[in-house]
């Protein structure tokens, strides 16, 4: 899960989708080991980790080796999607060492309708590439409710997982108890 959470991260239809995947079917796989009520719980608990620790596992890394540019906003346009709804695109244009680069930053990436064209703004990106850049002057790393919450969906999964397990196990050998005595 953690994995999946990870890659789904990366920018790009395809990571995401590959991700989903691979998790789903480890989900599948757990809940029929485990039995229709405690696979739903593992199902659960586990789609649930995999939707927290992915962009836990990016503040973490923006955090450790994001680099801090200076930029302006180049422009603050607006992207409309299939389904009609509209969110703002800013395209950033680095003014320090990398004099002249453009990045676009969407609005999960901190670019509002706040911003206007000149403001002067900090790019944060990921050395490696894997996290999506973001505008802000501060990153602030992993949310301190964040590692409890992680820890309790784990922990939630686990138990699901243990007593689902279990009670099969049990069934099984009380099923055979049964026809050994006749």
């Amino acid at each position: 899960m953690t994995g999946c959470g990870w890659l789904a991260q990366r920018p790009g239809f395809l990571q995401t989708l590959l991700a989903t995947v691979v998790a789903l079917t480890a989900l599948a796989t757990a809940w029929v080991m485990c039995g229709a009520k405690a696979g739903a719980g593992v199902a659960v608990f586990g789609f649930t980790l995999m939707l927290f620790v992915g962009p836990a596992l990016g503040d973490y890394a923006m955090e450790h080796r994001g680099v801090h540019y200076d930029a302006l906003v180049g422009d603050v346009s607006t992207y409309r999607g299939k389904g009609g709804r509209e969110r703002p695109v800013c395209t950033v244009v680095l003014t320090g060492a990398d004099r002249g680069r453009t990045v676009e930053v969407d609005d999960t990436g901190g670019c509002g309708d706040e911003l206007t064209t000149g403001s002067r703004v900090t790019l944060v990106e990921d050395a490696k590439g894997w996290v999506a850049p973001r505008l802000g002057s501060e990153v602030h790393g992993v949310a301190p409710y964040l590692p409890w919450t992680l820890a309790g969906l784990l922990v939630a999964l686990e138990a699901c997982a243990l007593y689902g397990r279990l009670r099969r196990r049990r069934h099984v050998w009380k099923a055979s108890d049964q026809s050994a005595s006749c």
